[in-house]
């Protein structure tokens, strides 16, 4: 993990500095990631997401996520229609909410947010956009000339050091610190538990693809830093994308795969529309579904060849886990996937169902993470 250690990054982790919260005379100054100051006069009571798949983590910390929604983008609905549909189920308030476009940043009119009356935008680093030398970015400064306060929190790109600072954050924002602080707690000792029974790593790591949306997009998008990447570093692995890619994401051709041969191939899916060919996982799906669309998946003549393929340590996880705390059930499976000599002492079931007991206003019942191998 970019030459720190386990034990070095757990403890930094523990300490990483708090996003200022100050007292003001009228209301909450809070600092964003980005390190911005936002002012609210009192916690937000409208929020727009200007990324859907931010109600998970409202979800987290505000005891009634719908009752400060304002509007949300529509980004849930369209890339993973089986989520969405939970959701609506749990909360039919959902239908009525306004949208305000596939994302912020993409096609959404300001104008259109402005009616909405919203006294926070909530918006991930992506959504932001390149980050200036003042700190800022232009969409943040368009946002922000037309009198919207706007704060940015990111579960993406760099899951295992934004995720307590942005539950953090938006415990601040939301006036709900205690919930958050909970939150952060059960994250934080979920992190440790995974990570120590993984213990120290002497021998190389463990060589894996990320084959990312597989099925869906041409052989192969694939994950070389960040997201699952970095997960996996965590518990014992190397993605071989990162020798190859220039970015964090990018393709790599199915020659290189099979010139590498890596141990382990794990796909990553959960767009559920009929004919996508993906892979079928997350809310409402069968472990059985799930594994049958992996072994369809991996039946390619291509992926055949694949060793890891062979071997039956072929893989797949909701794709949606890199973008919410849940990914501590991503890491956990990897942890499995990589060490099987230790597999008995990972059970990424089992901290799915601590996330639904602790959070219940999180619909995610289904399967996340499955094995080629049902006897995995």
């Amino acid at each position: 993990m970019n030459g720190i250690t386990r034990r070095a990054f757990l403890a930094g982790s523990m300490a990483l500095a708090l996003p200022g919260l100050a007292s003001a005379k009228s209301g909450l100054v809070v600092r964003d990631l980005l390190g911005r100051e936002i002012k609210l006069a009192k916690p937000a009571s409208r929020v727009v997401l200007g990324q859907g798949r931010f109600l998970s983590m409202i979800g987290m910390v505000h005891p009634d996520p719908m009752g400060i929604l304002a509007g949300w983008a529509d980004d849930l609905n369209r890339i993973f229609p089986n989520e969405a549909e939970a959701w609506h189920s749990r909360f039919p308030s959902l239908n009525a909410l306004p949208v305000i476009g596939r994302r912020a940043g993409s096609d959404f009119v300001i104008e259109n947010l402005l009616m909405l009356q919203p006294d926070l935008v909530l918006i991930s680093r992506f959504n932001a956009g390149p980050v200036e030398s003042d700190g800022s970015t232009a969409f943040i400064r368009e946002l922000t000339q037309a009198g919207l306060n706007v704060a940015v929190v990111d579960f993406a790109q760099d899951p295992l050091n934004d995720t307590v600072p942005s539950l953090r954050i938006l415990g601040q924002l939301l006036g709900q610190e205690t919930r958050a602080e909970e939150a952060i707690a059960f994250y934080q000792a979920t992190l440790k538990r995974i990570t120590e029974a993984v213990g120290k790593q002497t021998g190389a790591p463990t060589d894996l693809v990320f084959h990312s949306h597989a099925g869906v997009m041409p052989c192969c998008a694939s994950i070389g830093r960040g997201s699952f990447a970095d997960l996996a570093a965590l518990v014992g692995g190397h993605s071989i994308a990162a020798d190859v890619l220039p970015r964090p994401v990018g393709p790599i051709n199915l020659e290189y795969m099979l010139t590498r041969q890596p141990d382990v191939y794990v796909a990553t899916g959960g767009l559920k529309a009929e004919g996508s060919g993906g892979i079928t996982i997350g809310a409402n799906v069968s472990a059985d579904q799930a594994r049958e669309s992996l072994a369809r998946i991996v039946s390619d003549p291509g992926l055949a060849e694949l060793k890891a393929v062979r071997n039956k340590r072929a893989y797949a996880l909701w794709h949606g886990l890199n973008e919410t705390p849940l990914h501590l059930v991503a890491l956990e499976a990897l942890a499995g996937w990589l060490n099987p000599d230790h597999k008995d002492a990972f059970d990424a079931g089992k901290t799915l169902a601590e996330f639904r007991k602790r959070f219940p206003l999180l619909p995610q019942d289904g399967v996340y993470t499955v094995a080629l191998d049902p006897l995995e």
